[in-house]
């Protein structure tokens, strides 16, 4: 584990996992100490952090947890740490839930599924703590229930998977709100933008060539020019988590149409994952898409 302060009163924690590092952000507010994201479900990164915490003194102040999404590797140590209140867009109840129902078809969850957090404080549009300096606002675009948090007294920007390097994790069949939270992003004055996985950024570039991929990408004319095996990974799997979604919201024609260009592209040695367990997988999810 990784600790970095950041500017007057921010703690970031980088945590490794695969196939990207995680990333917890603490603020120590004057009345409160808010924790952004809690880490991956069965790898008790979140007691780390709490040691961390123990050890300076920063656990002595009420505790408000804020999950940017309901993804397993955000939400899994909601429990790890007391707090009153976890925070999360009013939609992460439904993302929360899908995530709960996928885990037990592990066998290595179900130990902990029983364990798992859910929020318990909700917004639709906009949740601020005036006199902390911190706000949290729905940013939709990564998942349907993506939310981000800003400390205006430092001007950092904490986004989840809104980004991630070196290419977008879609999932949310909505690309042009995915496109317009970025566009967003872009009018908010920021002295750093912490990305949920691995990356912190210091001004707009990445946003806008995200921006242009995810245009390509709608439009299924992405260049693999220059690919390298993580973009190849978040590209494949973009458009398999993209379809199913689109079937699972009844659109099958545009769903049939990502699980084909899914099909054609990881026979393209570039996009072909070379672990032969994954490509198993994502053949067997293709085919079960296009039935």
């Amino acid at each position: 584990m990784e600790t970095n302060k950041i500017g007057s009163r921010g703690i970031l924690f980088n945590l490794p996992s695969k196939p990207f590092s995680v990333q917890v952000y603490c603020i120590n507010s004057p009345n409160y100490l808010f924790i952004i994201d809690t880490g991956v479900v069965l790898e008790n990164q979140m007691e780390d952090v709490k040691k961390y915490l123990e050890e300076n003194n920063l656990l002595t102040k009420p505790v408000i947890i804020f999950n940017t999404h309901g993804h397993y590797d955000h939400m899994g140590g909601n429990e790890i740490i007391e707090s009153k209140f976890i925070i999360a867009h009013h939609f992460s109840f439904e993302v929360f839930q899908d995530t709960v129902d996928l885990l037990k078809q592990y066998d290595a969850y179900k130990s902990v599924i029983e364990k798992i957090v859910f929020p318990n404080l909700t917004f639709k549009e906009r949740l601020a703590f005036v006199d902390e300096g911190v706000e949290f606002f729905y940013s939709p675009g990564h998942t349907k229930d993506s939310a981000s948090c800003y400390d205006s007294i430092d001007k950092i920007l904490l986004i989840g998977d809104i980004l991630v390097h070196p290419l977008p994790s879609i999932n949310w069949p909505n690309l042009d709100k995915f496109i317009e939270t970025l566009e967003s992003f872009k009018k908010i004055e920021f002295n750093k933008m912490i990305l949920g996985h691995e990356k912190v950024l210091e001004d707009t570039k990445f946003i806008d060539e995200t921006i242009d991929y995810i245009k390509r990408f709608k439009e299924l004319d992405v260049d693999f020019t220059g690919f390298t095996d993580a973009h190849a990974l978040m590209y494949r799997w973009g458009l398999v988590n993209i379809a199913k979604n689109l079937k699972k919201e009844g659109k099958e024609k545009e769903a049939k149409k990502y699980f084909l260009k899914a099909k054609s592209d990881i026979e393209n040695p570039i996009i072909k994952p070379e672990d032969e367990r994954e490509l198993k997988g994502i053949i067997a999810e293709i085919e079960n898409g296009i039935k």
